[in-house]
């Protein structure tokens, strides 16, 4: 009797310890990627430059900035990742607002597909920061976050017959594609210039509310059709809808 309460006692033991240490093996057991999507869902909108730097990299965010060689505009940005400027002066030459994108995270797995083998652009990265200033200011703030997903395959399709259109629910979209829903998103964007105002070029400033987009990519069932489509949260309908696609025809002949 002794001998069997002493091997439940240490079966008792062992399971504990086995228990307990679990959460530890999950949280060692992260990869890059689940490790970067949780940074990426740390960043908040309309943080400045220097807390996104923080958020990033940690206790030595300030490394991590600098006045890069090649902007033009004296201002402490993320010195690493490709980054690409859309600044905007007015006639006379003064600074009318300032915008970066900084692509970061590179993709190893997702070949570059441009001529120029050195171009980074969203289908080659797992994170796109875009920030933006008012207008005559330097003060930047995160205005849109985007995480890409390479590895998501949409097994759906859209019947040969059917189109994805833009106004289109859920539900319409899952009568127009094979199985049941429309599959798992590949893209994910937030998006908010509230604060610092929306515009393109000398265009005056528009401060649309915040909003969420959801991209997809499906085939059709010849799979010579590509469709590419957004989804976003319609305050009308009161769900998502297609607010914007694309499609790419094969040339068969």
């Amino acid at each position: 009797m002794k001998n069997v309460i002493k091997s439940l006692v240490v079966l008792s033991v062992s399971l504990g310890l086995m228990l307990t240490s679990y959460p530890l093996n999950e949280v060692v057991a992260k990869t890059k990627k689940e490790t970067q999507h949780d940074i990426f869902k740390k960043l908040k909108l309309n943080a400045s430059m220097t807390s996104v730097a923080e958020v990033v990299y940690g206790k030595n965010y300030k490394k991590h900035l600098c006045d890069r060689s090649e902007d033009e505009v004296k201002v402490n940005l993320l010195c690493s990742g490709e980054v690409y400027d859309s600044n905007k002066y007015d006639k006379d030459e003064k600074l009318k607002y300032l915008k970066y994108e900084f692509y970061l995270y590179p993709n190893p797995k997702v070949p570059n597909e441009s001529d120029d083998p050195n171009e980074v652009t969203f289908q080659t990265v797992r994170m796109l920061l875009v920030f933006k200033s008012k207008e005559h200011s330097k003060q930047l703030k995160l205005v849109e976050k985007h995480w890409f997903d390479s590895s998501v395959v949409n097994s759906k399709r859209v019947y040969n017959n059917q189109k994805i259109k833009k106004g289109m629910t859920k539900k319409q979209l899952d009568t127009v594609m094979t199985g049941t829903g429309i599959g798992k998103h590949e893209a994910v964007a937030y998006i908010d210039y509230s604060k610092v105002g929306k515009q393109a070029g000398k265009q005056q400033p528009v401060f649309p509310k915040a909003y969420k987009t959801y991209s997809y990519s499906v085939l059709n069932q010849k799979e010579n059709v590509l469709y590419y489509f957004e989804t976003k949260y319609s305050r009308t309908k009161k769900e998502y809808v297609v607010s914007y696609v694309d499609t790419w025809t094969e040339d068969n002949k």
